[in-house]
């Protein structure tokens, strides 16, 4: 399996009418948490002989078919060596290594992508990897008290992005939960990015009671604070059902 779904500048298109209204929610909240430009993902799942591909990119349409035409996938290195690593890797656009690079970086920015680009590589059990990409303005090169906070949001959001689509489109297994109706309606309003105090405005409730239901799932699903709660429920594929409310 190769699928590739977009969603232009964060926009659900008619070229692909079937992405997901709480994934598009998902990178959008991932974009305004690390003040990213554009957000894609990439991941490969083996199974044997077999290796199925997922790719999703909120990348603009010239830049998805610049991108295409001249087969950047094969040299860009945010995606050739996040696959294969488990740490962060920065492409500089200003100080690329080599000249195919300097191409590749100068056709990005001509097309307005950003100055840095960011792979966050996840592994996902024995079979999955994965490689959430983050296009950026922000000075992130130094060993500043910023940059480093801004590289651990990165990696905050490209754990809740791998596991919304790989567990979505790449797990077979459903696990079972115990979460009610009311504390997965919490955590997914909370994928989409709103506060306690917007999700108790949405769903006609106060504050504290949203807190409280906050606090209950995290006990449930044995994790430690809301981002990792939100993290389990996406793995466990909770949020379908909450696509219509967009």
């Amino acid at each position: 399996m190769f699928r590739v779904m977009v969603a232009p500048d964060f926009e659900i298109t008619p070229a692909d009418p079937d992405f997901p209204p709480s994934l598009l929610e998902t990178l959008k909240s991932a974009r305004d948490a690390t003040g990213s430009n554009y957000v894609s993902f990439w991941a490969e799942r083996t199974d044997s002989d077999f290796i199925s591909r997922i790719v999703i990119s909120t990348y603009p349409t010239s830049w998805l078919r610049r991108y295409s035409d001249m087969d950047y996938a094969g040299i860009d290195p945010v995606i050739a060596k996040g696959l294969s690593s488990v740490n962060a890797v920065v492409f500089d656009h200003a100080h690329p290594e080599t000249a195919e690079l300097a191409d590749f970086a100068a056709d990005a920015m001509a097309h307005g992508i950003g100055a840095f680009t960011v792979g966050i590589p996840v592994h996902i059990g024995k079979n999955i990897r994965s490689v959430t990409t983050f296009a950026t303005d922000m000075e992130i090169s130094g060993a500043t008290d910023e940059a480093s906070a801004v590289m651990m949001r990165f990696r905050e959001q490209a754990h809740i992005v791998s596991v919304a689509v790989t567990e979505r489109f790449l797990e077979t297994r459903q696990p079972k939960h115990k979460l009610t109706n009311r504390e997965i309606e919490v955590l997914y309003w909370g994928s989409c990015g709103k506060t306690d105090q917007q999700t108790a405005d949405i769903m006609g409730l106060s504050r504290w009671t949203v807190v409280a239901h906050v606090q209950s799932a995290k006990a449930k699903l044995g994790v430690n604070n809301k981002a990792a709660a939100i993290a389990r429920a996406l793995k466990l594929n909770l949020f379908t059902s909450f696509d219509h409310k967009l």
